[in-house]
């Protein structure tokens, strides 16, 4: 079996003056490799622009798993001779 990332979403909830509540900003197409910090970055700068504060963010991630191949293990390198 083999698993490959797909995707990956990212929900970020905000308290607005019209949503005391919370409500959800949903955006798709998240790099595989965004760090837990751009992530918190950009909720920052969603905030500016909807005038509200971040309350969280769900990063969600869809993986394909391949039950028809065999697992690819990794090759070790190989150990320099002296």
């Amino acid at each position: 079996m083999q698993k490959d990332w797909m995707k990956s979403t990212a929900s970020y909830t905000f308290t607005e003056k019209d949503h005391k509540n919370g409500v959800k900003h949903n955006f798709s197409y998240v790099a595989k490799d965004a760090s837990a910090e751009v992530i918190a970055k950009f909720g920052n700068i969603l905030g500016a622009l909807t005038e509200g504060k971040l309350l969280d963010v769900t990063v969600a991630t869809t993986d394909h798993v391949s039950v028809n191949e065999p697992v690819k293990e990794p090759v070790p390198a190989a150990a320099p001779q002296a």
